[in-house]
Order: C-alpha cells, then structure tokens, then sequence
C-alpha cells in the first residue's frame, strides 16, 4: 500500500511539473491550449467601482501589451491576491490562452487563471 501512495504522488507531481511553461512571446502559438506563462508583472488596472474586472499587463504596458492576465474580483479572492503586490514581479499565470473576440489587436491573455505564482529567486 505505501509504495501505491509514493506511485500515485509522483504521478501527480510529474503531472502537475510537466505543464508547458512558455513566454510572453510564445503566446500566440499555444491559442485555447492550457499552459503556464512566466513574465514579468509591468503594470495593471483594477476594476473601479461598480466594475469587477482587473487588467494585469506582463512584460509591456498598456497599450503596448502582449499578454494580458484578465481576472475578476471574484477570482482574485478565490486566489488569496492582492494584484498591488505582485508589480515589477515575474511570475508564473496558468490557464489558457486566448483572445478578446472584440479586441482589434487580439492580444493573448488568460481569463481568471487557474493559478498565479510568484517566481522563486
């Protein structure tokens, strides 16, 4: 049984380590794929009043940007984040990629992530 419990573990961790970790530039090529993308937090919008989504710009600002991670209030709880704190930060978002049907740049972005995580030093 415990080698059941070490086999089923590392399954997981190979699972979960396994996931495709890309740039901002590489964005384009994995569209509506589930990956994790590492950049560098560079500036961000949080909803104002009565408006529920936030805007976090990762490696270029706004209107500049070439990914966007696009996340509600309701997510952010969920995350335990505070978007403030993660400004001139890289980290790591992972969801999937997709487009704003009515942006005319159709800039990539993820809509409320699975996850975001600092990256460690």
């Amino acid at each position: 049984m415990k080698n059941f419990v070490i086999l089923f573990f590392l399954s997981f961790s190979i699972n979960c380590f396994s996931q495709d970790t890309i740039t901002t530039a590489k964005t384009n090529e994995y569209m509506d794929k589930e990956v994790c993308v590492l950049g560098k937090v560079v500036s961000f919008k949080l909803a104002s009043e009565g408006k529920f989504t936030n805007y976090i710009n990762i490696d270029k600002p706004y209107p500049e940007s070439v990914f966007t991670v696009v996340i509600t209030n309701n997510y952010l709880e969920k995350l335990n984040l505070k978007i403030e704190d993660l400004k001139d930060k890289y980290i790591y978002v992972k969801g999937t990629i997709t487009t704003y049907k009515n942006d005319p740049k159709q800039i990539p972005q993820i809509y409320n992530p699975l996850s975001i995580e600092l990256k460690k030093d």
